[in-house]
């Protein structure tokens, strides 16, 4: 038996961990790539199992953060519109001139030239005064009404089917050192399979020992990587060595890093202006405006002062119109009232990073986990495959010429 033991022979756990190594290389890269299908649909070619289930995951993922982590009640309990005034500055300075524009200087320009710098100035302090309240109210009603207004699920829907790359780049961000780990391990437990197939294949040395062997330390290998991802859930000793699933290890960093990307390229303040501004929620959002530009004026024309700008009715239907269609047209643009709303109405990034942070084991893996379990299965069983393949190609030319190859083969040999 000993004569068994030639140099192919001896490098066979050599191989098994290249084997498993390789595929676990590209199991990962398959779970990601190519972000579109390439092939001839619908049973011949690819497409990376993250981008392909882009939607599906945004939803479990969002619902999973919702109802675990927080939600939009939680998030505008303590919105206080006065601090969030502070962020209004050049916005309410916008608004405060286009409504002396459509008033005073479009209406009345002799009157408001003759004026003079002074009551110019004192005129356009109160109007300020009075636009900063008004967006103090829109910003009040928009918090108030913030359920029907905000759908957080449709917002990352609409991201993550706008860039089907996003979630790939979040997962692959988030799990950088899970991902790193499950490459890493195949070097190892792909090595120790190795040895085992090579005493197996010493006392038994048929052909379908190696393919077979391939596809067991691919689809192992795979397995017991995704395993060691996440268990022990807590740190669990044995003997003088203590072990921890690596991505509950790094539930601070994943916490961080995930928070960071969820508020930073999902939730973002473009990506709610965009979802919040189009359909039936853009139409209620320009109602509460509408609403509140509309007491705005009225209470400018029921002013004594105003008879003499504002003749007719007519003119206030038209100033009133005006005014709305350009606020209208800033209001949902960077650096507009719903923008600045979106990003400094409230943090979501130190909520997520500190809820998250403070989640049970059990609890912070549900998070993410769920979101991509359904389909590890086809990761595990693209790893048997392809060490399959890897083995058959071990056999034909390592050791074609020292056993009996089947049909197939036989031209190999």
């Amino acid at each position: 038996m000993l004569d068994n033991f030639s140099l192919p022979v001896l490098l066979i756990p050599i191989v098994g961990a290249i084997i498993a190594w390789a595929t676990n290389i590209v199991a990962v890269k398959m779970m990601f790539y190519p972000t579109e299908f390439k092939g001839i649909k619908p049973f011949l070619g690819w497409q990376g199992i993250v981008p392909a289930n882009a939607e599906r995951l945004a939803r479990v993922s969002n619902r999973l953060v919702m109802t675990k982590l927080l939600t939009l009640e939680e998030l505008f309990a303590d919105f206080k519109p006065e601090v969030f005034a502070k962020n209004l500055g050049p916005v309410i300075d916008e608004i405060t001139d286009q409504i002396i524009q459509e008033i005073a200087q479009k209406h009345a320009p002799a009157m408001w030239q003759n004026a003079g710098e002074f009551m110019q100035d004192k005129v356009r302090a109160t109007v300020r005064d009075e636009v900063e309240q008004v967006l103090l109210r829109i910003s009040g009603d928009l918090s108030d009404n913030i359920t029907s207004i905000l759908d957080l699920e449709q917002v990352v829907v609409d991201a993550v089917v706008e860039d089907r790359e996003l979630m790939s780049r979040m997962f692959l961000d988030v799990g950088d050192e899970e991902f790193k780990f499950i490459i890493r391990s195949g070097l190892y437990f792909g090595f120790l399979f190795g040895i085992v197939q090579m005493f197996i294949w010493v006392v038994y040395p048929e052909w379908w020992i190696l393919p077979v062997f391939g596809f067991l330390n691919g689809y192992v290998t795979d397995w017991v990587a995704l395993r060691l991802v996440f268990e022990p859930q807590k740190p669990k000793k044995i003997g003088p060595f203590t072990f921890q699933g690596v991505f509950h290890k790094r539930q601070s960093e994943v916490a961080t890093a995930f928070s960071t990307l969820v508020a930073g390229k999902v939730l973002s303040p473009d990506n709610i202006v965009k979802t919040v501004s189009t359909g039936e929620t853009g139409e209620r959002v320009l109602n509460i405006v509408d609403t509140r530009i509309d007491e705005l004026i009225d209470k400018y024309a029921a002013h004594p002062m105003a008879a003499m700008v504002i003749s007719d009715t007519a003119m206030i239907d038209q100033i009133r119109a005006d005014i709305k269609e350009r606020t209208h047209a800033d209001f949902n643009k960077p650096g507009g009232m719903l923008h600045v709303f979106a990003g400094k109405a409230i943090d979501i990034k130190d909520n997520l990073e500190r809820r998250m942070k403070a989640l049970p084991s059990d609890e912070f893996e549900g998070v993410l986990r769920p979101a991509f379990q359904q389909d590890e299965w086809k990761l595990i069983v693209a790893g048997g495959v392809l060490g399959g393949l890897a083995g058959f190609a071990q056999l034909v030319f390592m050791f074609a010429d020292r056993v009996e190859l089947p049909a197939f083969l036989s031209f190999f040999s």
